[in-house]
């Protein structure tokens, strides 16, 4: 599959040395979770990722071209038991998650232009695992086309509509032409 990249992106990947790292951010309830797969912060889009060295990992990033939905995992391990609350208190279901590939310019420890976007989906169950003295978190991520799985639970009734648009008439008359004899052309 083609895809579009920005020239100084393209440029890097096809030099001699890349650095390439993963950028993740996670809407949480308390504030945007914003990690990079390096040592210490890195601005992004105006926004600071902090590093997390080995401490952070991502499960395979999948794309199949029957258009099923793969998921993935972000985990973030050494966190102290303490922090726990935190986690639990700040991961919901449904919140949006997005994981970039982008390349680091070595000299000036900058991003690249334009990273590519690997993942982009939504936040569904958050696990923990504890072993003491320090913790492991795992989110699981879906993709947006887990969307197209959901069955979509709508009818032509007046009710329905009035919960997506109150107050709109057009379906008011629909009951009454369930049993209405129209004839059509001249008799």
């Amino acid at each position: 599959m083609a895809r579009d990249l920005h020239a100084d992106f393209n440029t890097a990947v096809q030099a001699d040395e890349i650095h390439p790292v993963l950028l993740a951010k996670i809407n949480a309830s308390g504030g945007d979770v914003r990690v990079w797969t390096g040592i210490g912060d890195l601005t992004f889009n105006s926004e600071t990722y902090t590093g997390t060295g080995d401490l952070g990992g991502v499960s395979n990033v999948e794309e199949k071209s029957d258009l099923s939905a793969t998921g993935l995992t972000f985990t973030l391990s050494g966190i102290p038991s303490s922090a726990i609350s935190i986690a639990l208190g700040q991961m919901e279901q449904g919140r949006a998650c997005t994981l970039w590939l982008a390349l680091l310019n070595i000299s000036t420890g900058a991003i690249i232009n334009d990273p590519y976007e690997l993942f982009s989906g939504f936040s569904d169950v958050t696990v923990i695992t504890e072993n003491g003295e320090n913790s492991t978190v795992s989110v699981f991520a879906e993709n947006r086309m887990i969307a197209l799985e959901r069955s979509r639970v709508r009818r032509y009734t007046n009710e329905d509509q009035q919960e997506e648009h109150s107050g709109d008439k057009g379906f008011e008359f629909v009951p009454g032409l369930q049993d209405k004899v129209i004839i059509f052309g001249a008799t």
